[in-house]
């Protein structure tokens, strides 16, 4: 779902990536196995595995809290028993910031590789330049007209960005009230 810019080396082409890495924040370690980063998937397919882990463990310290509370007839909350949710939320939090990075990571190492836009590729020589990635010539420096029609590029991709956060926020938000409303309904099942 990032902006994806043409790239190639010796009449093999690649795909390179740009902004925030939304099918990595989705889809974890199967990104990497389906772009041919091997290494990449062995850690982030560790990674999940971790994850996946604390949150089991989450969930059975939430299972206990019922069962005490018919056996005893009361529960003492205790601190040790958020250490897996803490946790959870810390590996969600690098999970968010390897999406952000991913996808520069990719294109740079493909860049280093030796691949680089096709000639006639404006579009993805336009984002390589303006996001940074390779620097600009002192020819498209000195003229506007190109540095213009370059930024007109990024912009439409950051737009495309942009959008893309504006919809993710949205519907996460739109989850998050109707999980509200449901463990509310369910919380006051409960107790009656």
């Amino acid at each position: 779902m990032s902006v994806r810019i043409n790239l190639e080396k010796d009449g093999k082409k690649e795909s390179g990536f740009m902004g925030f890495s939304w099918t990595l924040l989705f889809w974890g370690f199967w990104v990497p196995l389906f772009r041919g980063r091997k290494k990449d998937f062995v850690l982030f397919f560790l990674f999940f595995l971790v994850k996946i882990g604390l949150i089991v463990q989450a969930s059975n310290e939430s299972l206990k809290v019922p069962r005490t509370i018919e056996i005893l007839d009361s529960y003492k909350p205790s601190y040790i028993s958020l250490i897996p949710t803490l946790l959870f939320v810390i590996v969600q939090g690098i999970e968010t910031w390897l999406s952000y990075y991913y996808n520069r990571h990719c294109t740079n190492s493909l860049l280093e590789n030796g691949y680089y836009p096709p000639e006639n590729d404006e579009y993805s020589v336009a984002l390589l330049k303006n996001y940074s990635y390779v620097p600009y010539t002192k020819e498209e420096l000195e003229d506007k007209s190109i540095r213009e029609k370059y930024k007109k590029h990024s912009d439409v991709a950051r737009k495309e960005e942009e959008d893309k956060f504006k919809t993710f926020f949205i519907i996460s938000f739109i989850i998050f009230v109707i999980l509200m409303i449901i463990g509310r309904f369910e919380f006051s099942v409960i107790w009656k």
